[in-house]
């Protein structure tokens, strides 16, 4: 956790596929628990760095530990590099930010947290369906109904300016209409 931490630039959702790395393919966590604790975190407000909460009692859970301080631990750990890191540059960053080579390089900063972004887009859209056969995800692709859902809110969210709440709602809702559908099946 300290790690990623430290090395993260552009927020939480650029912290999901290290975190992803670190945690689930050392084998401390599996790949659905670490998708429900995502879709967890993504249903509160607040930062998306909180998965690594979720993340660090789940681990210290399934490592015989305590829950509640490998939750500490993690927290200590996401959170604390770039509080000391803010505190301990303030002065600096008064003096150079406006600088050109500064923004430049903020520039470049931006655009490879965006390439991170669409890559937990695509993560997640490769192993976001879970069920009961496939426990370590299967594509969204492989389901007509969620290529209807996410093309559906995505016009109307782009092209109609519905905004995200509806849209995320909608997407709920369509996913319950679904899961009633095949449970009936």
């Amino acid at each position: 956790m300290f790690l990623a931490g430290t090395i993260i630039f552009g927020g939480g959702p650029v912290v999901i596929p290290l975190l992803r790395e670190y945690i689930v393919s050392e084998g401390w966590v599996s790949q659905r628990d670490f998708l429900i604790g995502l879709a967890l975190i993504q249903a509160f407000p607040g930062p998306n760095f909180n998965i690594a909460v979720f993340l660090g009692s789940l681990t210290a859970k399934n490592v015989g530990l305590n829950p509640a301080l490998g939750a500490m631990l993690a927290w200590v750990g996401i959170f604390g590099p770039g509080m000391v890191l803010v505190h301990g540059t303030m002065g600096v960053w008064g003096a150079v930010r406006g600088r050109r080579w500064v923004r430049a390089v903020l520039r470049g900063v931006n655009a490879g947290a965006v390439g991170l972004i669409y890559t937990v887009v695509y993560r997640i859209w490769e192993v976001g369906l879970l069920d009961e056969r496939a426990q370590q995800g299967r594509s969204l692709g492989d389901d007509p109904w969620w290529l209807v859902v996410a093309a559906t809110n995505y016009v109307f969210g782009r092209w109609y300016r519905v905004s995200p709440p509806v849209t995320i709602i909608s997407g709920a809702l369509m996913g319950l209409v679904r899961y009633q559908i095949v449970s009936k099946m």
